[in-house]
């Protein structure tokens, strides 16, 4: 259990790369093994230069217990560390205190206590040269992990550990220098171990930004990709309508052409070839107009045309097809929107195709009403055999496309009908 434990300690307090680490991870360990390490050389050459100072002055056992006391001290401070390592290595914002809680004082007293007790006993021979280094540790160490009332006490104790063995070893008069030049020291410590807690804290703030902006980076990639295909869809749905609405009406009418050229073809040779003229000419301009959906509709069919007259074609060709076809334009008539004019256009192709396909009717009427000032209306009905209501006549691919049509608009389709009662369709859109 003890390995286990001490095992731990030092993977904690002196980290060492794993091929799996990241470049950063691994920068890390290097810089938490470098301060460890400084803590534990400043400790060595206090100890070291205090010996050195003069060795003849040591005996055996006191260089003992200056080495043992020194162990503890580093043993301590290096164990102070673990939480603040841990969540550097964990990609964590370091830790400042802005609370001290206990374990943090009972920490800083015992370390204060262990560097007051190595400074001490390397003191005690001829001043001990390099002495002073082992009370620096905790000034470095209070920046770290005590808020700034905290910084200036451990920094305050620190001089005071220094001016009264100073002035025990060697009198009062010597502790106005060497506290001056002491506290230099702790300023310089004070400066530098700031600047890179500072740096490191930038360093891994900019790097949870970077990670956010990462996510925010794939999410806005993610949100492309739905927009790319939502458009995709929204434009084969818009050419699935113009391919119907273009293509079903002139396929429709060319049926009817057909049909009655094969009815009157034995009684009226003239007529059925005036039907089947009728026929190819509507198969050519079909074809001109399935090559524009084709071509992504490039061309809209109401180019260098008014609405009414884009739709009093429509009626034309109705009639040239047998149906008795009124229109009516109510209101003057004012310019629309592309869309908009687009949108009644269709409407007004497939109300006449729904005709001339379900409506076994003797009359129908088309009516552009512009008297509203915000809205302009499409209506076109007929005196057929009507539909059920959620017929295939009232729920058709056309209608629906209808419905689409006019609600990216903010317009609105309506239908009525009853069985015998023939067939009404209301388009409106704003305009």
């Amino acid at each position: 259990m003890s390995s286990s434990v001490a095992g731990n300690f030092l993977a904690t307090v002196w980290p060492v790369a794993v091929p799996t680490d990241s470049e950063t991870q691994r920068r890390k360990k290097i810089v938490v093994r470098n301060a460890q390490l400084g803590v534990a050389v400043m400790v060595a050459a206090g100890v070291v230069g205090a010996i050195l100072a003069d060795f003849r002055l040591w005996s055996p056992p006191r260089i003992a217990g200056l080495i043992a006391a020194a162990l503890a001290y580093t043993a301590w401070s290096l164990n102070g560390m673990q939480a603040p390592i841990r969540t550097l290595l964990n990609e964590q914002t370091p830790v400042v205190a802005h609370v001290v809680g206990a374990r943090r004082i009972f920490y800083f007293v015992v370390q204060l206590s262990l560097a007051g007790l190595v400074f001490t006993l390397s003191n005690q021979v001829r001043g001990g040269a390099l002495a002073w280094l082992v009370l620096l540790p905790p000034v470095a160490h209070s920046v770290i992990l005590l808020p700034r009332s905290g910084i200036a006490v451990v920094a305050l104790i620190s001089m005071a550990l220094l001016a009264g063995n100073v002035a025990m070893q060697q009198g009062f008069p010597f502790v106005l220098s060497a506290t001056t030049a002491f506290s230099f020291a702790v300023v310089f410590t004070l400066i530098f171990t700031m600047l890179a807690v500072s740096a490191e804290r930038s360093r891994i703030q900019v790097q949870v930004l970077a990670d956010e902006l990462g996510a925010a980076n794939r999410k806005l990639r993610e949100y492309a990709v739905e927009a790319e295909e939502l458009a995709a869809t929204r434009e084969r749905n818009r050419i699935a309508r113009e391919i119907h609405d273009s293509l079903g009406h002139y396929l429709t009418v060319v049926n009817v052409q057909i049909e009655a050229a094969r009815a009157i073809h034995s009684l009226d040779a003239a007529r059925s070839r005036d039907a089947l003229d009728k026929a190819q000419s509507l198969t050519q301009e079909g074809l001109r107009e399935i090559r524009r959906s084709v071509a992504a509709l490039r061309a809209p069919p109401l180019e260098n045309k008014s609405l009414a007259t884009a739709v009093g074609q429509i009626v034309a060709d109705s009639r040239a097809s047998g149906m008795n076809v009124e229109m009516e334009t109510v209101g003057a008539a004012r310019e629309l929107s592309p869309a908009a004019e687009l949108t009644l256009y269709r409407a007004a192709q497939e109300g006449l195709t729904n005709v001339h396909k379900h409506a076994a009717a003797s009359h129908a009427k088309l009516t552009l009403d512009f008297r509203d000032a915000d809205k302009v209306r499409l209506i076109v009905s007929d005196n057929g055999s009507g539909a059920p209501e959620n017929s295939d006549q009232t729920r058709g691919f056309g209608l629906l496309g209808l419905r689409e049509r006019a609600q990216l608009l903010g317009g609105t389709v309506k239908t009525q009908t009853a069985h015998g009662a023939g067939f009404t369709l209301e388009v409106e859109v704003p305009g």
